[in-house]
């Protein structure tokens, strides 16, 4: 089996973070992107850095062993993918239905071929059941033989990236990255045998490490966000050095930590060190970790799966704490910038309908559920914060 992974998106994720990775491991890279000043530019300087930065040191990984497509380029595209055992996305959610249209010319072209090595493809998207949700959208665009072909031969399993990888200031091909992975790959949804990828770890309790990742890392990340909007910082490194906003953090963790070890029977305090984690990964000022992109899209982050409703809802049915989960949830909904356009819907869906019954449509509740009308109180209750 060819060690050459293609990556779809070859921004800040998809080349500091699993490309660096499966870099640093022997692989071949293809990136495919529809920014064609970005593949000009990696293609005429054949190489970018990727600085790792921790809080003891740095180091640096130059990259210089890719090709890289624009995404109109489908008959190059499809050649290098007839040799390609992954294809890893690094997109925004958005983006997949798009891309769907092109996995599945990969996959007719495979099928048309007779290429019958194991094909694994995998959404590293910051996001739930993403390849799941990519697979039902690739399947309907099949013909028989086709998605015959994918059933046999094709996975689609859900995957799971942990890696701050802020967007390049000026130079494009100088990326700076957490030195940090965690990657974890559920192996019953993997076709095949595994992949000489030790960064990407084939786990059989993908959901629980998926959740535990989910509420205690990203979550904990949103309430840092939020409540570092709110006292004026730019950097999650200046709100983590906030103790107002430290404060806050370390009590929503300690619920979250509650919450995960009780629906997932894991140790509480180990789940609680697991999310305090955010405090040596966040305190990295060379990260420059922008909480304008920590707190993007609100109405998802308070979507009823997401990591504000879904933990604070699992609290109340265990009879557990959740007050700071929820007053977080009050940061948010008090949260408004004019470039962020689910913010700006936000706020005018709160101004028209009113909180009691804005609330509970943006959360995903209904209006009679006790967190609902937690929420409302607390949104209510909500007096301006001291910018620090």
């Amino acid at each position: 089996m060819e060690k050459r992974a293609m990556i779809l998106g070859a921004g800040a994720t998809g080349r500091g973070h699993i490309g660096e990775l499966a870099f640093e491991a022997g692989w071949e890279l293809v990136f495919v992107d529809k920014d064609p000043q970005l593949i000009r530019c990696l293609r005429e300087a054949g190489r970018y850095t990727v600085k790792l930065c921790r809080a003891d040191g740095h180091r640096t990984v130059i990259v210089d062993r890719f090709v890289a497509y624009r995404a109109d380029d489908i008959p190059a595209i499809i050649r290098e993918a007839l040799t390609t055992p992954l294809i890893l996305t690094a997109l925004f959610s958005q983006n997949l239905p798009q891309i769907a249209h092109l996995i599945a010319r990969i996959i007719t072209a495979r099928c048309a071929a007779g290429v019958e090595t194991p094909l694994n493809v995998i959404c590293c998207e910051n996001m739930q059941s993403s390849s799941t949700m990519l697979r039902s959208l690739v399947v309907p665009l099949l013909g028989g033989a086709e998605a015959a072909h994918l059933k046999a031969h094709v996975g689609f399993p859900d995957c799971m990236v942990s890696r701050v990888v802020p967007l390049p200031e000026n130079d494009p091909l100088q990326l700076v990255a957490e030195d940090y992975n965690e990657w974890t790959v559920d192996a019953a949804g993997f076709l095949g045998s595994p992949v000489d990828l030790p960064a990407m770890e084939l786990v059989a309790d993908q959901e629980t490490r998926l959740a535990r990742k989910f509420f205690m890392h990203n979550g904990a990340h949103a309430v840092c966000g939020y409540w570092g909007f709110h006292r004026g910082h730019k950097y999650i490194h200046e709100a983590v050095a906030d103790p107002f906003v430290l404060e806050r953090v370390v009590g929503a963790i300690g619920e979250l930590a509650g919450v995960v070890s009780k629906r997932y029977g894991l140790d509480l305090n180990a789940v609680r060190e697991y999310g305090l984690e955010l405090g040596a990964r966040g305190a990295v000022a060379e990260i420059k970790d922008l909480i304008l992109r920590v707190i993007r899209d609100p109405l998802r982050k308070l979507s009823r799966p997401e990591r504000f409703t879904a933990p604070a809802e699992m609290a109340l049915k265990y009879g557990l704490p959740c007050e700071e989960i929820v007053v977080a949830m009050a940061a948010v909904l008090h949260y408004c910038h004019p470039d962020d356009p689910q913010a700006v819907t936000m706020r005018t869906k709160l101004r028209s309908l009113g909180p009691e019954k804005a609330i509970p449509e943006i959360l995903g509740l209904p209006a009679n559920r006790p967190l609902a009308a937690r929420v409302v109180r607390a949104y209510q209750d909500w007096s301006p914060v001291a910018r620090a």
